[in-house]
C-alpha cells in the first residue's frame, strides 16, 4: 500500500514537472518569436529590403537581435544569431520572470564567443579598415544598424568586445541626449552608422531614419 502511495506521488510529481518545463518552453518560444520585429513597421521594412534588393547567400553583420528579422524576413545569412554565453546577462528576456534562467539554460543556443567579440570590435573600432577585416572574416556583404535601439545596446556591445563601456558612451540616456549626440565619447564604426553618417570603406544602401543598412565596397 505504501509503495503504491509513493508511486502515486512520484507520478504526480513527475506530471507536475513535465507540465512547468512545456509551460517554460511555451513562454521561451513566445520571447524568442519574430513579434517585435513584425510589429515595428520601420523594422519590417528593412527587413523586407533586404530580401527583395540584394543577393540570395549574401550575409548581414548585426548585433545578434536583428538575426532572427534578417534571416526570416530578409532571408539572408548573418554572422552571429544569439548572445554569447560571457554576455548572457545583457539578454533582456532572462529579466522576464524569475525562471527565465532555467529557460535560457536549458534551451538557449549560446554564440560562439570569438565571434560575437570580433562583431563587437566591428561596431566599436575607430578604424574602418578595421571594420572591413573584421566583416571580410565572416563573408559579411552589409552591416545593420537600428537607431536608436544600437545606442542603448552600446554598453552590451562595448562590454561583449572586452572593453570599459564607460569609456566609449556615457550611460546617460534621454531622446534629447541621443539625439544631440551627447551620449557618444568615441566616434567608432558603430556609432557613425547607427547615426547614419558617411563610413569610408562601406556604401549607406537603405535609411528609413531607424534601420541604417551599408553595404562594403
Amino acid at each position: 500500500m505504501k509503495l503504491k502511495i509513493v508511486i502515486g506521488i512520484a507520478a504526480v510529481a513527475v506530471a507536475i514537472m513535465a507540465m512547468a518545463l512545456t509551460g517554460m518552453w511555451l513562454n521561451f518560444c513566445d520571447m524568442q518569436s519574430l513579434k517585435w520585429e513584425i510589429q515595428d513597421e520601420k523594422l519590417y521594412e528593412g527587413f523586407s529590403w533586404l530580401s527583395n534588393n540584394t543577393e540570395e547567400g549574401e550575409t548581414v553583420l548585426a548585433w545578434w537581435d536583428y538575426a532572427d528579422g534578417i534571416e526570416k524576413i530578409g532571408r539572408r545569412k548573418v554572422v552571429i544569431r544569439e548572445a554569447s554565453r560571457n554576455i548572457k546577462e545583457t539578454i533582456a528576456g532572462r529579466q522576464k520572470h524569475p525562471w527565465s534562467w532555467i529557460e535560457y539554460e536549458l534551451w538557449y543556443p549560446y554564440e560562439s564567443e570569438d565571434k560575437v567579440r570580433d562583431v563587437a570590435n566591428f561596431f566599436i573600432a575607430e578604424n574602418s579598415n578595421e571594420s572591413m577585416s573584421i566583416a571580410r572574416k565572416y563573408g559579411a556583404d552589409y552591416a545593420l544598424v537600428v537607431y536608436p535601439y544600437d545606442i542603448w545596446k552600446f554598453p552590451a556591445i562595448v562590454l561583449a568586445s572586452g572593453k570599459e563601456p564607460d569609456d566609449y558612451i556615457t550611460g546617460n540616456f534621454t531622446i534629447e541626449s541621443i539625439e544631440r549626440r551627447e551620449v557618444v565619447k568615441k566616434e567608432t564604426v558603430g556609432i557613425k552608422m547607427i547615426y547614419g553618417d558617411n563610413v569610408e570603406g562601406f556604401e549607406k544602401v537603405f535609411d528609413n531614419r531607424k534601420m541604417r543598412i551599408y553595404k562594403l565596397e
